[in-house]
């Protein structure tokens, strides 16, 4: 790594550290700063505002996303292994980020809000070809993936609107456990 990228880098994560725990709204440049021991106008050299600054938040998160779901994939065969890892590595990834950051996003850069949305869906949408490939083996019964995977995507987008957690009192953690649960083990109790 060149100087420039490793001094990007820094200032990424010194924005990452405070906006995930402060969220995006409550953030200035003047912490971001004070917390690198350099100068605002240092920042600017690399960065031209706290947008883009967050932009590039989301484009490492999501290469650190794709990267990670390319190795799960390489490294199991069973889909609902591959399912159940890149779920659990999701959550473990972006539950930092719902608390405070995500919800001041949404408010205030809201095409960066559809991008990360859109992010989304298109990963779960990949889930579609790994419900496929159970129903082939006999893992999964046999039902529309498509359907199943955007019932999946609908829970989630119900639930990590900030407001309804608040509401019902659930972390996104939680409740992504409880959507996860619902769509695999269903609601009807065993007999």
């Amino acid at each position: 790594m060149t100087i420039d990228q490793l001094t990007k880098e820094k200032i990424l994560n010194a924005a990452e550290k405070r906006m995930v725990k402060f969220g995006y709204r409550k953030v200035t440049m003047d912490e971001i700063a004070q917390d690198l021991v350099m100068s605002k106008n240092t920042i600017y050299k690399y960065f031209q505002s706290k947008a883009e600054i967050t932009e590039n938040l989301f484009l490492r998160l999501k290469k650190k996303i794709n990267d990670n779901q390319i190795l799960i994939e390489k490294a199991h065969k069973d889909p609902l292994e591959i399912i159940s890892k890149n779920i659990y590595f999701l959550q473990k990834e972006l539950t930092p980020w719902f608390e405070h950051f995500l919800g001041d996003i949404k408010a205030e850069l809201p095409t960066l809000w559809t991008d990360f949305v859109n992010y989304r869906a298109e990963k779960i949408m990949d889930l579609k070809t790994l419900v496929e490939k159970g129903i082939k083996k006999g893992i999964f019964r046999k039902v529309n993936a498509a359907i199943a995977v955007r019932a999946y995507l609908g829970a989630i987008d119900s639930i990590i609107n900030p407001e309804v957690l608040e509401q019902e009192k659930v972390s996104f953690h939680e409740a992504l456990e409880i959507v996860l649960n619902l769509w695999s083990e269903g609601m009807l109790a065993k007999k």
